[in-house]
């Protein structure tokens, strides 16, 4: 690939996985690959409680890897950090996350979609979803491989191939999903049901990725990464539909929330739904190659249009829509996420939804803040503003702040 120079704007947008380059590897995959890479061989078993944690794959569809994660010798509440976005967030340090989840193994078995059975004859699927972790066993054999990173999911703990796994406790399923499982509701239906009735939205996408919902004749495993953005926007939709015959907004509203290197900057403007999304990453950040810095951007407009399916995107507009449906009120949404270069690594959007959602939590920046001051001129920085596309108005702009 010497000498091959690939605009940063592409490798943002396609975020390791589209292909959009036409090359035989992704740099950035290759990147990442050879800083977790393992590769020793492992013959034995490994015992501990799933806390759950699973990830399905997508390489090879509609034949793809399941793969359980196991903390070696962890048993009990003890195993349910090892997969617990929503308290890793403002505890953990990005090295903590990856190593958090280095620590654990990945128990691999390779399954078709259509086949949801398979997961249920030795209760897989409902040890996914468990509302506690779930002792269990595997006998492994094979190759070790590196922890796996990429853009939507929590890093993949190094997996290897598993002979056998064996539950060794009753997992305790949720009653909503419990429900939907012997109910005959489409997908949507089910995930909204569900999420209405105070389950996760991680819950929900295990659930979905192991084929636990939907129409039973069409019930499928779903690779995690795409049940990922599935469940935002199944529920972000619904949301927004609640959202549109809602009194508009009477003020800006200007919100702030920053972890692991990137700092959230959230506008709501009266006015009808719609929805911006602005991406800087900077340079040595974790999507970007070279010394150029990248912006992406994503519209929807007030029919749920987009310009891009970006998982980022609808990670962020689900916290957005999720306060909007709280306070009653229809709003203009503009999103500006900085990517700074201590983002070395990404750790899955889970980040993304749970800094937008506590920026929400903390409530409004008054305009007579500081804090607030300091936020416009950060917007309207020389080192933000040159990086924006001619096509797109000032931030500023938005938020009826002067130039001067």
């Amino acid at each position: 690939m010497t000498g091959i120079r690939i605009r940063p704007e592409l490798c943002l947008a396609c975020k390791g996985y589209r292909n959009l380059c036409g090359l035989p590897k992704c740099p950035l995959l290759e990147r990442r690959i050879t800083l977790s890479r393992i590769e020793k061989y492992i013959n034995g078993n490994v015992n501990g409680s799933s806390p759950p944690s699973v990830v399905v794959g997508e390489h090879g569809y509609p034949l793809v890897r399941v793969m359980i994660g196991i903390p070696p010798n962890v048993h009990g509440d003890a195993a349910s950090s090892y997969d617990n976005p929503s308290e890793w967030w403002g505890r953990l340090s990005l090295f903590d996350i990856i190593r958090l989840r280095s620590s654990m193994v990945a128990a691999s078995t390779t399954v078709k979609v259509n086949n949801v059975d398979k997961l249920y004859d030795n209760e897989l699927a409902p040890a996914s979803v468990s509302e506690r972790p779930v002792d269990m066993e595997a006998l492994l054999k094979g190759k070790l491989t590196g922890v796996s990173i990429n853009e939507l999911l929590a890093p993949t703990p190094p997996s290897v191939r598993a002979l056998s796994i064996r539950i060794n406790d009753n997992p305790k399923v949720p009653k909503p999903i419990e429900k939907l499982i012997n109910d005959d509701a489409e997908a949507n239906d089910a995930v909204w049901e569900a999420y209405r009735a105070g389950i996760s939205v991680y819950s929900l996408i295990r659930a979905l990725s192991v084929g636990m919902l939907g129409r039973r004749r069409n019930r499928r495993l779903v690779p995690t990464r795409w049940a990922i953005t599935a469940v935002d926007s199944i529920i972000g939709n619904r949301l927004r539909s609640r959202i549109k015959s809602m009194p508009e907004l009477s003020e800006d509203l200007l919100f702030y929330g920053e972890y692991l290197g990137n700092r959230f900057i959230i506008v709501l403007r009266p006015g009808a739904y719609r929805a911006r999304w602005i991406e800087l990453w900077y340079p040595s950040s974790a999507l970007v190659l070279g010394n150029e810095a990248a912006v992406h951007v994503v519209d929807e407009d007030y029919r749920g249009r987009v310009n891009d399916m970006d998982g980022g995107f609808y990670a962020a507009r689900l916290s957005a829509l999720e306060y909007l449906s709280r306070i009653g009120k229809s709003a203009e949404v503009i999103i500006f996420r900085e990517v700074l270069p201590e983002y070395f690594a990404t750790v899955g959007n889970w980040h993304i939804r749970e800094t937008v959602r506590r920026a929400f939590e903390k409530g409004p920046i008054s305009k007579g803040d500081e804090v607030y001051s300091t936020l416009v001129n950060l917007l309207k920085s020389k080192e933000i503003v040159k990086y924006m596309p001619s096509r797109l108005n000032r931030i500023t702009d938005y938020m009826g702040v002067n130039n001067g």
